[in-house]
């Protein structure tokens, strides 16, 4: 009798076990099904790489490229306070040298200001292009503020406007070795407004006098496939300089600098972490309205030049700027 209670007893523990086992077997079964098919759905977008998908970021002032990517901009949110703003100009030799990359554009033609043309909103008259407005930028900086810059005329445009870059590299690497003590480089263009605007355009009136807007373009080297160039630019710096002489160019007037442009090329940028493409004006703009705007861009530099080493943007400063998480 004991043997046979002892019998059922061992059974009836062998059911529950099982049933027990197969239980979890079901329950384990049924939460990865349940997970497989939730999973698609709770999207985490984590970062792939360098796309944060999940990310928009809206920068204070700036106009970025489709191609820039979010790291990029991510970084350069950070430079107001890991870069500093203020360039240290040594006075043993020339500091600051002022060339052209696209040396033969020129601006609305007046009948004071007119000029021969080479092709469409281009000259060679050096008095009447982007090299003039560079020679006064030369000027206004030795002689009104003591900052010793050079002037390169060299034109980079032939045998093909496509590469001037190329050439223009060449250019500045030769002056950089020539004199190690150049700390800024400035490549003086002017911007396109249209392809044949009939009257000038878009020009602010400051004491009287009508001034063309200025823009700053800065290069992320990520390039038009992404790949990125071998030597990249401290993108960070140069968007620093930029950011911190457009912030005093709106202290003369709130719309005398345009937005800065963010954009996926390099421009020669990578030679120097104080590298800065200046845009003084667009083809819409006269000759007068530019020469007039580089008395600002003069003191601006000026500015910076002055600026502490470890000079940072307060935190308050740096508020407009703006991140948004999306869903």
């Amino acid at each position: 009798m004991n043997k046979r209670m002892r019998g059922r007893t061992r059974a009836a523990d062998h059911r529950k076990t099982h049933l027990a086992a197969m239980l979890l077997f079901m329950f384990t079964l049924a939460a990865l099904i349940a997970a497989a098919l939730i999973r698609p759905a709770m999207r985490t977008d984590k970062p792939d790489g360098d796309e944060l998908t999940n990310i928009e970021i809206a920068l204070d002032h700036v106009d970025a490229d489709e191609g820039v990517s979010r790291r990029v901009l991510l970084e350069l949110m950070k430079a107001d306070t890991d870069k500093s703003t203020g360039i240290g100009l040594s006075t043993e030799g020339p500091t600051v040298l002022i060339y052209h990359t696209h040396t033969t554009e020129a601006y609305f033609p007046t009948k004071r200001y007119t000029y021969a043309v080479s092709s469409p909103w281009r000259t060679k008259d050096n008095g009447m292009n982007v090299v003039a407005v560079g020679e006064k930028l030369c000027t206004l900086l030795n002689e009104r503020y003591g900052i010793y810059a050079i002037h390169d005329i060299t034109d980079h445009e032939p045998p093909k406007l496509s590469s001037a870059y190329s050439r223009s590299l060449e250019t500045m690497l030769e002056y950089k070795k020539k004199y190690p003590t150049i700390e800024l480089f400035i490549d003086l263009h002017r911007d396109a407004y249209g392809n044949d605007p009939k009257a000038p355009a878009d020009y602010l009136v400051i004491d009287g006098k009508e001034c063309a807007r200025i823009m700053f373009v800065v290069g992320t080297g990520e390039g038009a496939t992404g790949a990125g160039f071998d030597e990249m630019p401290d993108f960070q710096s140069n968007y620093a300089l930029a950011k911190g002489i457009s912030e005093y160019l709106g202290t003369i007037h709130p719309n005398l600098a345009r937005n800065i442009r963010v954009k996926v090329g390099r421009y020669n940028q990578h030679v120097s972490s104080h590298c800065l493409l200046a845009e003084i004006g667009h083809n819409a703009n006269t000759f007068e309205q530019a020469m007039n705007s580089v008395e600002f861009l003069a003191e601006a530099i000026a500015n910076a030049a002055s600026a502490p080493a470890s000079a940072q943007v307060e935190e308050e400063e740096a508020l407009p700027t703006m991140l948004q998480l999306t869903p």
